[in-house]
């Protein structure tokens, strides 16, 4: 549930904007505004040192505390959105879909970016626990890797707070509504259609902290074991989402050592993050990949199933 600081200060900013308090005008003692809100004089301390930050109230020691500002800072019918970038078109297709779908229903998207940060995404969480929004829906930073954000999250689910996770969930919290992508048959159809072109020798480069590209590695080598071909250990790369400390294996250089080599040996390099090969200098085939076009709607409809029963079941998208 909601902490009742938080509804306070909710209930006080309305009636600030209703003119109950008008502008200039001092607020209620803190004994009386417990009293006339049914809250220990604790909440009304937490509720009002909230509306001070905000700068809807001063508050002076021997002159108590008066309306400067109307606000309304309400966050009820707005949902966050944070996802790692938002520039791709596959990103940007999500968030059309999302907004198109949400506004029908009176909701806005306050979208942030959260550059593969733990750290970032742990500041745009933290603005949740002091604001009542209507809702989280989120593509966890680095989702192969444990979080560290995961108290926060599960503080937000507790409070029965409506959160959506793109792809994957972090480990560790329960009872969560997941919207994925089948990443696993996504690997897999696209080692058939090399395959069927009659490829035999096949490597590729995955990304080793994003749990979507993990599981699409796992369908890529079992068509390749299917098809009763063997799989070339050196043939394989591994990347980093962002650059670590010490050898980032995105270098432009360090990939195109291992093409060199790779190529020797495969027929074709399937790459599984179109912006890994960005500057890439040795030719290399290719496929730039496409979330399935209904993810963000599904996605949008799960967040209102959950509004409206409580909660909901997750769902996998076919890849075609």
């Amino acid at each position: 549930m909601v902490p009742k600081y938080i509804i306070l200060k909710e209930k006080i900013n309305e009636d600030i904007l209703s003119e109950v308090y008008p502008l200039d005008s001092k607020l209620p003692t803190e004994v009386e505004l417990a009293k006339k809100y049914n809250v220990s004089r604790s909440t009304v301390r937490q509720a009002l040192e909230l509306l001070v930050n905000d700068g809807i109230i001063s508050k002076r020691w021997g002159s108590g505390n008066t309306v400067i500002s109307k606000s309304d800072s309400s966050k009820k019918k707005t949902i966050m959105l944070l996802m790692p970038e938002m520039k791709s078109p596959q990103s940007q297709a999500i968030l059309d879909d999302l907004t198109s779908t949400l506004l029908k229903e009176g909701y806005s998207i306050e979208s942030h970016e959260t550059l593969q940060q733990y750290s970032l995404e742990r500041e745009y969480l933290s603005t949740m626990l002091t604001d009542i929004y209507s809702g989280l829906i989120i593509s966890p930073v680095l989702s192969a890797m444990p979080s560290t954000n995961s108290d926060l999250l599960h503080i937000l689910l507790k409070r029965q707070l409506p959160v959506v996770f793109l792809e994957s969930a972090p480990a560790g919290l329960y009872n969560t509504t997941v919207v994925a992508s089948d990443n696993y048959g996504r690997g897999y159809q696209m080692a058939r259609r090399f395959i069927n072109s009659g490829r035999k020798k096949l490597g590729g480069i995955f990304i080793h902290d994003n749990a979507s590209s993990i599981a699409a590695f796992s369908g890529y080598v079992d068509a390749i074991r299917d098809a009763g071909l063997t799989i070339c250990d050196s043939c394989f790369l591994w990347c980093n989402s962002v650059a670590p400390q010490g050898i980032n294996t995105r270098n432009t250089t360090f990939i195109n050592k291992f093409l060199k080599h790779a190529c020797e040996e495969a027929e074709i390099i399937y790459l599984d993050d179109d912006k890994i090969g960005t500057e890439w200098l040795f030719p290399v085939k290719t496929n730039q990949l496409e979330l399935s076009k209904p993810f963000g709607k599904e996605a949008a409809k799960k967040f209102i199933e959950i509004k409206k029963n409580g909660n909901a079941s997750g769902i996998t998208i076919p890849y075609h």
